[in-house]
């Protein structure tokens, strides 16, 4: 049975260096507009992952202000509990 390929670990391979060339062809301000999404990416995937509001009822932060917090929506109460007449979330 042949072996399967081996890894380009180290080596320059085609692809790298096409990659390289492409790299330093493109404009000044492509490069930029590249750079500024890469940014922008990074820190919306930092938000997700830094928003985690799971059970976070149980640790409520008074001085913390959620309602400027893109990611929650928490919403008005607006709903009338018709057992107890107690406003609630919708």
């Amino acid at each position: 049975m042949p072996r399967g390929r081996r890894a380009n670990i180290g080596r320059r391979t085609i692809h790298a260096s096409q990659q390289q060339v492409y790299s330093q062809n493109i404009s000044e301000e492509r490069q930029n507009i590249i750079r500024e999404n890469a940014r922008l990416r990074q820190r919306v995937s930092t938000r997700r992952s830094l928003a985690s509001y799971n059970r976070l009822a149980f640790q409520y932060d008074p001085t913390a202000n959620y309602s400027d917090d893109e990611n929650l929506d928490i919403g008005p109460m607006t709903t009338i509990c018709r057992y107890c007449n107690a406003l609630k979330f919708k």
